[in-house]
């Protein structure tokens, strides 16, 4: 695997964990948008698992 395309799925990997940390935050305690919206957070929430799962997916076929 190149180094190139390793950093690029941890980056990815990391990027959609804080998504997921935000919005997880947001909807318990209302902190970074201030409860804006429950729907977008659990969209966020969504897309962040989905990003999650495709970087491990790509990490197991690439090894």
């Amino acid at each position: 695997m190149s180094a190139g395309i390793r950093r690029l799925l941890i980056a990815s990997a990391i990027a959609a964990g804080v998504v997921a940390l935000l919005s997880v935050l947001d909807l318990i305690v209302g902190v970074p948008f201030a409860g804006y919206s429950m729907v977008m957070d659990i969209m966020f929430l969504v897309s962040a698992a989905l990003i999650l799962y495709m970087v491990r997916q790509c990490f197991q076929e690439l090894r």
